[in-house]
């Protein structure tokens, strides 16, 4: 088995990870209006996101995309979709945070639309 193919794999599966989290944590602190306080539910979203920016620079250092491609862009995507993110949890009013979680959950199946349509 290549490298690349136990690195997609990985990155696949903690990109699924942290979407479906995303959407779960959101739900939970914007629907449900509950606090997120356990450790698991606070600490482990970062410790999936760090390992798939990692797992992507070592993919992208592996494949060697151009920065002036769809791969910038999705970069692009994943910084607009860290900082809704944060804005969302952040928001102390109920209204705007709906908004700015809905917005990053688009930016992210953008995201995930570009990695599985990218050009050629």
């Amino acid at each position: 088995m290549s490298i690349y193919f136990l690195l997609k794999h990985l990155h696949v599966f903690l990109a699924l990870a942290s979407g479906i989290g995303f959407g779960l944590r959101g739900y939970m602190r914007l629907v449900l209006n509950r606090p997120l306080a356990h450790p698991m539910v606070r600490i482990g979203p970062h410790v999936v996101d760090t390992v798939l920016l990692l797992s992507g620079i070592a993919l992208w250092l592996q494949m060697r995309f151009p920065l002036w491609s769809w791969f910038g862009l999705k970069l692009v995507l994943v910084a607009a979709y860290i900082g809704l993110g944060i804005a969302a949890f952040r928001q102390a009013k109920r209204g705007p945070g709906v908004i700015l979680y809905l917005a990053a959950l688009t930016v992210f199946i953008g995201i995930a639309a570009l990695a599985v349509h990218k050009p050629a």
